[in-house]
Order: C-alpha cells, then sequence, then structure tokens
C-alpha cells in the first residue's frame, strides 16, 4: 500500500535534509512557490520542491519517483505505470541538484515541531514521508502519464548523473 501525503496548505512540498529538519521554520520555500519542481539552498542543501497545486504526493524508492495524484478512482495501477513509462518517451528534463543521506518530504510550510510529530505518531493521518537517496547528483525528470481515460499521475524521478 502506498502511503500519500494529502494535503499541503502551502502548494508545496519539500525534501527536507533530516540534519536541518530541526532548524526548518516553514518559510524557507517562500520563493518557489509558482513552480512545480524546482530547488533552492538552505544550510548549505539543495532542496527539492515539488508544487505549483495542492496534489497528494508520494515516493516510490524502487524508481527514485515522486508521484503527484491528478485524478484517479484509486492508486492500484501506480506502481505498474510508473514501471511502463520509465522507458516512455516524452520524460523533461527540469533540473540537476545534489542530494544524499536522509530526507523528509513535507509541506514547506510546516514548521520542524510538526514534521517531527507527524513522524513520531503512526496513528494519525502522515504528513511526512521518509526518504532515503544515495549521495551524488541527481538529473530532475517530469512527465504525466494517463494510464487510463480516467486516470493521471504527475511523475517526478531521480536519475543519477
Amino acid at each position: 500500500m502506498t502511503t500519500w501525503l494529502h494535503s499541503t496548505d502551502f502548494a508545496r512540498y519539500a525534501l527536507i535534509p533530516e540534519e536541518i529538519l530541526p532548524t526548518w521554520e516553514g518559510t524557507e520555500a517562500d520563493e518557489v512557490i509558482d513552480a512545480y519542481v524546482s530547488a533552492l539552498r538552505s544550510a548549505g542543501h539543495d532542496i527539492l520542491t515539488l508544487g505549483a497545486e495542492p496534489l497528494p504526493v508520494t515516493w516510490i524508492a524502487e524508481s527514485l519517483t515522486f508521484a503527484r495524484w491528478c485524478h484517479a478512482d484509486d492508486d492500484t495501477g501506480l506502481i505498474p505505470a510508473v514501471r511502463a513509462a520509465a522507458s516512455a518517451d516524452g520524460w523533461k528534463d527540469v533540473l540537476s541538484l545534489t542530494l544524499g543521506g536522509r530526507y523528509v518530504l513535507a509541506d514547506a510550510a510546516y514548521e520542524a515541531d510538526r514534521i517531527l510529530a507527524s513522524l513520531r505518531d503512526a496513528h494519525r493521518p502522515a504528513e511526512a514521508l521518509r526518504v532515503e537517496l544515495t549521495p551524488g547528483r541527481y538529473r530532475v525528470q517530469s512527465l504525466t502519464i494517463d494510464p487510463d481515460p480516467n486516470t493521471q499521475f504527475m511523475l517526478d524521478r531521480l536519475l543519477p548523473e
């Protein structure tokens, strides 16, 4: 079962390095609110941001892909659709950035205390997801897929350079 982050107050998610999470104030990504995929620097780290619309998001570790739910009855076909899209034409290069280590994907506007509380409390709906990446330079590519006429997901994958 895929865990989704279902809401964002800011219409922007941030991939925050765990080592800087305790000082995250929720205002760091204010400058990139209008872009679907962007990056910013904070405390010497590249931070990937996803947004511009308040779409639910999930992390698919096996394919290093973030999926945003545009419309679908459910997500049962997501993993096969992502696998099929891996070799598809149409992926657009968006940016490159340096990543590596342990991260937390959360609403960019949430302060550290709220994100950390979400990670500790498994009984409430998820507001943060853990992401672990091998250190290195990554190219971010985006693609919107329509596995069937009633389903659409936006994909943003990380490709090691």
